[in-house]
């Protein structure tokens, strides 16, 4: 899936300045690429970046430590790889940026939901590197008055994931659990 397709861009679209650039991507940015490509920028200039799949060391460290030694929050965006073979970092913020004209940055995850665990209800985010856990068992417990919609809201909200969720979309139902595909609108935006 590309960039555009991903963050559901209209066909003709404005052309991005740097001050766009910066209002989209704030004053410490750290972008990751599903296919673990990396970029840090700062106030909208390139920094540095990582390519993992030739065992470069990930730039998140320095981009964390930068945003500190500021006293300024890291934004960090995980985006799909483009599909163009040809891509830069350039066409990676300009398609980011171009989605926030359109004010549908969207991004997508499964979640497993069960009422049925020894501690109550709880939501698992799947296949998430920040929300899974580190052995891929962490869940959240959810109140029992939330409704879904609401509990995975709360947990994505509160973890700097998700501006809001969207919708939930029914992937597998099963006796002690239900997989949701998570439609959400990214934090990107100033």
């Amino acid at each position: 899936m590309s960039i555009a397709t991903a963050l559901n861009l209209p066909a003709a679209l404005p052309d991005v300045t740097q001050n766009d650039i910066i209002r989209v991507l704030g004053e410490y940015t750290f972008i990751r690429l599903d296919n673990g490509g990396e970029a840090f920028y700062h106030h909208g200039n390139w920094i540095t970046g990582a390519d993992a799949s030739c065992g470069e060391p990930s730039v998140s460290g320095l981009a964390q430590s930068m945003a500190r030694a500021g006293c300024k929050s890291l934004r960090c965006i995980e985006l799909p790889v483009p599909d163009d073979a040809e891509w830069s970092w350039d066409d990676v913020v300009t398609q980011l940026v171009r989605a926030s004209f359109t004010r549908q940055i969207r991004g997508e995850l499964t979640v497993t939901v069960s009422v049925s665990t020894r501690h109550g209800r709880g939501v698992h985010v799947c296949a998430d590197p920040l929300l899974s856990g580190i052995n891929s068992n962490l869940w959240f417990p959810l109140n029992a008055a939330e409704d879904w919609h609401a509990g995975i809201e709360r947990v994505l909200t509160m973890n700097g994931v998700a501006e809001n969720v969207v919708r939930l979309e029914p992937l597998r139902d099963g006796p002690e659990y239900t997989d949701f595909k998570v439609i959400y609108n990214r934090k990107v935006c100033a």
